[in-house]
């Protein structure tokens, strides 16, 4: 199974603006697999230091799911990035 790769950016900008809530949504997807009785998608997921995208006019909070970033980032936008790249999730 490959794992997903999930930053968040933990900078002071897009901490006001969600991005702990946004950890928080990632890590019940745990809480529901386990309830699940099993796994569907393995999801690390990285609190990073500020990526600096703000000064670009990029608006936060900012998620790269992957590698694709996210910005102006939900919890929903987020959740369906990760399902989207979920084999056994999509099935």
């Amino acid at each position: 199974m490959d794992k997903i790769i999930v930053e968040v950016c933990a900078g002071t900008h897009c901490t006001m603006m969600g991005a702990m809530n946004i950890i928080d949504s990632i890590h019940s997807l745990d809480e529901i697999q386990r309830e699940m009785g099993g796994e569907f998608c393995e999801v690390e997921v990285r609190a990073i230091p500020c990526m600096d995208l703000c000064r670009q006019g990029i608006q936060g909070p900012i998620v790269r799911v992957n590698g694709q970033i996210l910005h102006e980032a939900e919890s929903e936008s987020v959740m369906a990035a990760i399902l989207a790249r979920c084999p056994k999730a999509n099935k």
